[in-house]
């Protein structure tokens, strides 16, 4: 389970995220491998043919070992707070309505108007590289890391959802700091769990229920329905269109199903991550520079 991350400056605690899946998963199957087909013989300049064996992905190496959870409190980030950035420009934050407001207002979590902004939700740029925001205790607010997704799961060994993930990569910038253990990335994911605060039903106007696992969220819910890979994916989606149903909250809709297209609805992944510098891509909507 993973504690809350500060959300002000005065140590109120924002969301906490990820919780383990609460099922137990299936083994995935990760291919025969392929026959050589008949265009599979070596030509002339030594290269496979068209129906040359499958390549398996290797998982990477280098970096430092780590994990993903996920979260999405709606509380204003607590790099947003311009005495915890070390000088950079502070996160922007929005209003109830997403609308940008001032970097001295109160977080909603607080009592105050300030939540975190919808197009912090992650994206992806292909189906192997994708952007996102982040809880992290490391290199202060505003660093950026590179995510190198392994195959492996931090808490389901035969999780074909994180299997899949291998090859894949995710780039980050930390917005938020807190109580998160070591090598951990809280992704700031839309129906990723409330955790420790929750200023989502108010903002949204949804249900407890509607928001999935308080730590885990959407995808936690449909892990404990049926683990099997397809279906929780299918039951991730529709989770999403449901919490999601109103037009205005589209971008937040995106980042939901961001779960199941491109993080293949993966338990805690583990990855191998490393500090890059920070693109435009996570600054220009981040505001943190």
């Amino acid at each position: 389970m993973d504690a809350g991350v500060v959300d002000a400056p005065s140590g109120d605690s924002a969301s906490s995220g990820g919780a383990s899946a609460g099922g137990r998963g299936g083994r995935g199957g990760q291919g025969s491998g392929g026959s050589t087909g008949n265009g599979g013989s070596t030509g002339s300049g030594g290269a496979t043919g068209s129906g040359g064996a499958t390549v398996m992905c290797t998982p990477p190496t280098g970096g430092s070992q780590g994990y993903t959870t996920r979260f999405w409190d709606c509380c204003k980030p607590s790099c947003a707070w311009s005495q915890n950035t070390g000088g950079k420009s502070p996160a922007k934050t929005c209003n109830k309505q997403n609308q940008t407001v001032g970097a001295g207002n109160q977080s909603a979590c607080s009592g105050g108007d300030a939540h975190a902004c919808w197009d912090m939700a992650p994206w992806a740029e292909s189906d192997t590289k994708a952007y996102a925001y982040a809880a992290f205790n490391g290199g202060g607010c505003g660093t950026c890391y590179e995510l190198k997704f392994t195959g492996q799961s931090n808490s389901n060994n035969n999780d074909p959802g994180a299997k899949a993930l291998c090859g894949k990569t995710l780039v980050v910038q930390v917005i938020n700091i807190g109580n998160i253990t070591q090598g951990q990335f809280d992704l700031m994911i839309p129906g990723g769990g409330v955790g420790d605060f929750n200023a989502c039903s108010n903002q949204w106007g949804v249900s407890g229920s509607a928001l999935g696992e308080r730590y885990g969220g959407v995808m936690l819910t449909c892990q404990k329905q049926n683990n099997e890979l397809e279906a929780r994916k299918a039951c991730t989606l529709d989770g999403c269109s449901k919490l999601f149903s109103s037009s205005n909250l589209s971008l937040l809709h995106a980042g939901c199903d961001w779960t199941v297209n491109w993080l293949n609805t993966a338990d805690n992944p583990k990855v191998v991550y490393s500090q890059v510098a920070c693109p435009n891509e996570l600054t220009s909507k981040s505001g943190l520079r």
